[in-house]
């Protein structure tokens, strides 16, 4: 369940996102089509946090009422410049393949973790990640889910948090962190329902770490 801000942290981080700029509201061209129902969200990013810029996580959750087997799937980050830096596999430490299990079950979610990660997570499923670069998820980029590596994969979830992010951006960018949300331990999260409606500064918002 998510965590409710304090008045004085949603004060903060709100008026954080009141200087974030407005981002245009046309689907930009170029983006791939998106499942209308994705099996797989993208639930909550981090591209930041109290320990720095490789203080991040990222959630990815099974929508469905089945076992989801994720062989094959991976994970792409991307810059402002909507250039590909990273490609992660969605395989366990070990590189075993990784089945979630029914949504709203324990090991329904998959938490992707970056170096300096300094929260802590319930799922079985946690996969410390070498993001590379500096910042790994840039705060201006986005990350989006495909259901394989292939060129003409699919894109099955997407999230950016600038409007030239243009492949994992869904119609509007999110607000992008800054060192004050990063500080009051905030994130990109979706609302409690796990809203999806294709337009991701309307799905997300800048709320406490749920992890």
């Amino acid at each position: 369940m998510r965590r409710l801000l304090s008045g004085a942290t949603a004060l903060a981080i709100a008026s954080t996102i009141a200087f974030a700029g407005m981002a245009t509201a046309a689907e930009e061209p170029g983006a791939p089509e998106v499942m209308a129902v994705p099996a797989v969200l993208i639930n909550e990013v981090s591209t930041m946090g109290p320990n720095g810029p490789l203080d991040e996580a990222i959630e990815i959750i099974n929508t469905t009422d089945q076992q989801l087997d994720l062989t094959n799937w991976v994970l792409k980050i991307y810059n402002q410049q909507n250039q590909v830096i990273q490609t992660i596999p969605l395989v366990d430490a070990l590189g075993q393949q990784i089945v979630l299990a029914p949504k709203n079950n324990v090991g329904s979610t998959l938490v992707l973790t970056g170096a300096e990660f300094s929260g802590t997570t319930n799922t079985p499923h946690v996969l410390p990640v070498n993001f590379m670069g500096v910042e790994g998820v840039p705060v201006y980029g986005g990350i989006a889910i495909f259901g394989s590596n292939a060129p003409t994969a699919f894109k099955i979830d997407g999230v950016a948090f600038s409007a030239s992010a243009v492949t994992p951006k869904e119609s509007v960018n999110a607000s992008p962190e800054t060192a004050q949300t990063a500080a009051l331990n905030g994130s990109n999260t979706r609302n409690i329902l796990n809203q999806d409606t294709n337009n991701n500064q309307r799905d997300f918002s800048l709320q406490e770490r749920t992890f």
